[in-house]
C-alpha cells in the first residue's frame, strides 16, 4: 500500500493532517475570463503554506486536472520547498471546462492518458498522479460527454488502483455518480463524493455513506454558498450517525480572492476557524484526528489490483 505524491510513493502513515481538495496552482480564466480565477506559486502562497505547517498539515490533495491549468513541476517546487506531500490528479474536471481531447478522442484514450499520468508522468513529466481528480458533473445533470470521462475514469481506477474523487456541482448528482461507478465496477470504498458540504440532503448522503464510500465537506469557509456553522452541524449529524471513518474536509480555494493576503479566509481557515466551531459542538479530538489523518490516509492509499 502507497499514497503517490509528487515527490514519489510514500508509505500511508507518512500522511498527517490532509486537505484533502485543493487547487494551489491552476488556470480557469480562460473559461471565466477573470483574473481573480488563476493561482500561482507566489510570496502569497508561500505564506499560506508556511501557516499550514504551523498547524501541522503536512499533505495536500491538488486536484487541478487537464484543462484546469495544472503545472505538476510547479506542485513539486512547492513540495520540495515547504516539505509538503502534495497529491497532483489526473482527470478531466467538468464538461463547461474540458479541453478540447475530451470530445476529439475515445473513451479508451481517455483511460490511458489517466493511466499514462498515473504510472509513467503527468505530461511529460516524471510526476506521476496521485489520484484521479476532480471528475465531476454539471448543476442537477451529468451530460454525455461527463458520463463518457466518468467510465474513462472508473476504468483507469480499476487498473490503476488510484483513488477517485469527484465534483459534485453545488452538491448535486452524488447518487449517479456512484451509479454510474460502481457499474463499471469501482469499489465505493475508493471514491469520495466532493463538495457534499453543500448538499443538505442528509438522507442521500447516508446512502452514499452506506455504499462505503467517502465524503469530503470541502468547500469551508466560502460563505457565499453556505455558512460555516450549517455545515459544522451537518457534519456533526453525520458524525452522530456513525459515520466518522467516511468524512474529509478542505478548503477548495479557487480565486486570488480567498488567499489571506486579498482579504479572503485562507487555506488555514479550517483550522483556525472551523474546528473550534466542530469542538464547541461536542466533537472530539480522536474524530478530527480521523478526518483530517485517518481516513486520508486510508482514500489515498492505491488498492492492490484484482
Amino acid at each position: 500500500m502507497h499514497v503517490q505524491t509528487v515527490r514519489g510513493s510514500i508509505p500511508p502513515d507518512e500522511v498527517k493532517s490532509t486537505l484533502i481538495h485543493e487547487h494551489l496552482v491552476f488556470d480557469l480564466t480562460p473559461v471565466r475570463g477573470d483574473q481573480d480565477s488563476k493561482l500561482c506559486h507566489d510570496e502569497s502562497l508561500n505564506k499560506e503554506l508556511d501557516l499550514l505547517s504551523g498547524q501541522g498539515c503536512n499533505t495536500i490533495v491538488e486536484v487541478s486536472n487537464r484543462g484546469m491549468g495544472q503545472n505538476a513541476e510547479a506542485l513539486r517546487n512547492i513540495a520540495i520547498e515547504h516539505n509538503l506531500h502534495i497529491i497532483a490528479a489526473t482527470g478531466y474536471y467538468k464538461q463547461e471546462y474540458y479541453p478540447a481531447e475530451v470530445f476529439e478522442q475515445t473513451e479508451q484514450e481517455l483511460q490511458q492518458r489517466m493511466m499514462q499520468d498515473i504510472q509513467a508522468g503527468i505530461g511529460e513529466t516524471d510526476i506521476c498522479a496521485g489520484i484521479i481528480a476532480e471528475i465531476g458533473s454539471s448543476l442537477n445533470k451529468i451530460t454525455d460527454a461527463e458520463k463518457k470521462v466518468f467510465r474513462a475514469a472508473a476504468h483507469a481506477q480499476l487498473q490503476t488502483g488510484a483513488p477517485l474523487s469527484t465534483h459534485c456541482e453545488l452538491g448535486t448528482m452524488g447518487s449517479e455518480q456512484l451509479e454510474l461507478l460502481t457499474t463499471c465496477g469501482v469499489s465505493p470504498k475508493s471514491i469520495s463524493f466532493g463538495h457534499q458540504d453543500l448538499n443538505p440532503d442528509i438522507k442521500e448522503q447516508c446512502e452514499l455513506l452506506e455504499s462505503g464510500a467517502y465524503l469530503q465537506f470541502d468547500t469551508i469557509g466560502k460563505v457565499s454558498y453556505r455558512t460555516d456553522e450549517e455545515r459544522a452541524k451537518q457534519l456533526y449529524t453525520l458524525l452522530d450517525r456513525g459515520y466518522e471513518d467516511q468524512l474529509m474536509l478542505s478548503c477548495d480555494l479557487t480565486r486570488q480572492s480567498h488567499l489571506l493576503a486579498a482579504g479572503g479566509h485562507g487555506y488555514v481557515h479550517l483550522f483556525t476557524a472551523f474546528l473550534p466551531m466542530l469542538r464547541a459542538l461536542g466533537v472530539s479530538e480522536s474524530i478530527i484526528y480521523k478526518m483530517l489523518t485517518l481516513n486520508p490516509r486510508r482514500f489515498l492509499a492505491f488498492h492492490p489490483i484484482v
